[in-house]
């Protein structure tokens, strides 16, 4: 049996470094990107908590940290 998810695929902004002001990466849905991909469980290597930023984009909080967790909400 193989463990498959579905997953959207996201891309980093500013080259993937972390905002001065909050410390966390921005994503955004890629360009070419379908709704969802499938990938095998095996090649997911963490957790990683999005937040909403607005429309298509995301706040990347990975590893979860409670404390940032708990000041964006």
């Amino acid at each position: 049996m193989r463990q498959v998810t579905a997953v959207r695929m996201l891309t980093a902004v500013n080259s993937g470094f972390p905002s001065d002001i909050h410390g966390l990466v921005t994503a955004q849905m890629k360009q070419d990107a379908r709704q969802f991909t499938i990938v095998h469980l095996g090649t997911i290597h963490g957790l990683a908590q999005v937040i909403s930023e607005g429309e298509q984009r995301w706040l990347v909080n990975s590893p979860i940290d409670l404390r940032t967790f708990n000041e964006g909400y």
